[in-house]
């Protein structure tokens, strides 16, 4: 994950922030400032100053959008009451939706005129009230919160909420047909959690530790360790995905200010090498000529391991035809040796020669990802055979990365690589989000 430093907003804070999306690039912010009123600031290609939105807070807002042009905000009023506001083309009035509060709100919503708000209640437990062409009344979820809540939706008919409990350490329920029973998550919390999710089966769960930097947990396939994102907190933080492979958090720093840090991952090949024979163009060479190339369509390339092999009878590898999908005998048990790569991993084998003599071959065993490479290659070499264990096809145009002349004929260097090529590496379940 490629996690980017923090940046100020400004702004003189009272309160945590809460944030929206409701498109691809547009971010919403919602504070209290120190008049107690609602205050809001927006990116949409930039960032904009704050504005006022009145109303009195005695909690940190939250906030929520259900498809483009609508976002729905809540608070505590004086009152301890629900109070909400939104934006539908203009803001309307304030409204009360009652209730007792001893938290901040939390809301999340999985379609499109759905809300689901959750709140702690005067016993501690976890409350949950819903708009789905009107109000509900408020339940009780049960739990003994010693935070707010915070809530998300991965799609249609999910929820998936988290407090701080007794202990400090974060709990999870969740709603799929019904609702779970309570999960603790470990940790030792000092805010009420936000969580984001950029697709289903993802989340994102941020907190502040105790020693007030940001701490992260995630789930895809099962939860993750901790974390720690750094930086000073004195606010609980916020949380939101406008899109796949994006996470923008917001928090208060210790100058009042907003502060914002965001994740976005970066399509990475992933590149082990094994030696027999080491190439006459170094290796660190040939990854970077890699790079460059794969580079230019916002693929990233990384450089796993090195790994030297002593496998002589090896060293002048049989290929057969060298032809996708028909591997010879010498070529499965050459790659074989996969030691520490994983299985979307792709393994270079780095040999004397081929029979027949080529500079590289991208023919593999099935599930077992990678190429050759020879002593006399090409510095392109490395990233043309890669390409072909990626998807991609040799064509007639010595411009292209994919030359079938021999990429020593390469005429423009760095060479190109072109959109539908781009997508087929993207597509490859080889290209990695990291």
């Amino acid at each position: 994950m490629t996690w980017l430093g923090w940046e100020s907003l400004g702004g003189v804070l009272t309160s945590g922030p809460a944030v929206s999306s409701w498109s691809n690039g547009r971010l919403d912010c919602f504070v209290r400032g120190t008049d107690s009123a609602l205050w809001h600031k927006w990116f949409d290609g930039g960032w904009s100053g704050w504005e006022s939105l009145g109303g009195i807070l005695t909690s940190s807002p939250a906030a929520v959008s259900w498809g483009r042009g609508r976002i729905d905000v809540f608070v505590r009023g004086t009152d301890s009451a629900l109070w909400h506001k939104w934006f539908d083309g203009g803001w309307s009035g304030w409204e009360s939706l009652g209730g007792v509060l001893t938290s901040e709100p939390a809301v999340c919503s999985w379609a499109s005129g759905r809300l689901d708000v959750f709140a702690r209640g005067t016993d501690s437990a976890l409350w949950h009230k819903w708009f789905d062409g009107g109000w509900s009344g408020w339940e009780s979820l049960g739990g003994v919160l010693t935070s707010g809540p915070g809530a998300v939706s991965w799609g249609r008919g999910r929820i998936d909420v988290f407090g701080a409990g007794t202990d400090s350490a974060l709990w999870h329920k969740w709603f799929d047909g019904g609702w779970s029973g309570w999960e603790s998550l470990g940790g030792i919390l000092t805010s009420t959690p936000a969580v984001s999710s950029w697709r289903p089966g993802r989340l994102d769960v941020f907190v502040a530790g105790t020693d007030s930097a940001m701490w992260h947990k995630w789930f895809q396939n099962g939860w993750s360790g901790w974390e720690s994102l750094g930086g000073v907190l004195t606010s609980a933080p916020a949380a939101v995905s406008w899109g796949p492979n994006r996470i923008d958090t917001f928090v208060m720093g210790t100058d009042s200010a907003m502060w914002h840090k965001w994740w976005s991952a970066v399509p990475t090949v992933r590149v082990h090498a094994k030696v027999l024979t080491a190439p006459n163009i170094p290796i660190a060479t040939m990854l970077q000529r890699m790079r460059d190339v794969y580079a230019s369509v916002g693929i990233a390339v990384e450089h796993a391991s090195t790994e030297n092999l002593n496998l002589p009878t090896l060293n002048d590898v049989d290929v057969g035809a060298c032809t996708l999908g028909n591997t010879t005998a010498e070529q499965n048990a050459l790659f074989a040796n996969r030691n520490n790569a994983g299985a979307n991993d792709v393994v270079v084998y780095f040999v004397r020669s081929t029979v027949p003599p080529f500079n590289g071959c991208a023919a593999h065993p099935a599930g077992r990802p990678g190429a050759v490479v020879v002593q006399g290659a090409t510095q392109w070499t490395l990233g043309h055979e890669v390409g072909h264990v990626l998807g991609l096809f040799h064509v007639n145009d010595n411009d292209r990365l994919m030359t079938g002349n021999g990429t020593a004929n390469i005429t423009n260097p760095p060479p190109d690589i072109i959109g539908s090529e781009r997508t087929t590496m993207l597509n490859s379940a080889l290209t990695q989000d990291i």
